[in-house]
């Protein structure tokens, strides 16, 4: 995830700088730990990373990005209202995860800038960076088992959602 263009060879990851938001997918299959080669703006790095299977966030933004898991039923295809009670808690969640409190790195996630994070072991979660909505419709796995979301965003969109919650409350 990041700012600009990014364009992917091999192991080779070139950032060019640009104003929109910039999101890759690449698929490692080596069994063994790998360096990826990242050249941004800022100039060249690698980025270790582990010979663990799993989907891996990679911020090449200037700023931190947060997320979380989200269960159906609960935080996705929930059509119940929203008490003034559990409203106040989620605007106190999201509070508390854009300034890196309550962060446990199994269902909340802060990835720092230029950090590589495991987000799941699951090489097919589906993760939606910021600016991208979770789609009405998602994608079953090939078992049939509910699809494992995590939803991320920079820290200004949820100062933006926070203060368009806390319009709700009275």
């Amino acid at each position: 995830m990041g700012k600009g263009t990014i364009v992917v060879t091999d192991k080779k990851v070139n950032m060019t700088k640009g104003s929109g938001y910039a999101e890759k997918e690449i698929e490692i299959r080596e069994k063994e730990a790998t360096t990826l080669s990242v050249e941004t703006d800022k100039g060249k790095q690698d980025i270790q990373v582990p010979a663990e299977a799993g989907y891996y966030i990679l911020n090449l933004k200037p700023d931190s990005i947060a997320g979380s898991i989200q269960l159906m039923g609960k935080d996705i295809s929930n059509n119940t209202v929203m008490t003034q009670e559990a409203l106040k808690l989620k605007i106190d969640s999201l509070t508390n995860l854009a300034s890196g409190k309550n962060i446990n790195f199994k269902t909340n996630f802060m990835v720092l800038p230029n950090q590589l994070l495991k987000i799941s072991s699951n090489t097919k979660a589906q993760v939606f960076g910021p600016f991208r909505k979770i789609p009405a419709e998602l994608e079953v796995s090939d078992d049939n088992k509910e699809p494992e979301i995590y939803k991320f965003y920079l820290n200004l969109e949820i100062r933006e959602l926070i203060g368009r919650l806390k319009k709700l409350t009275y």
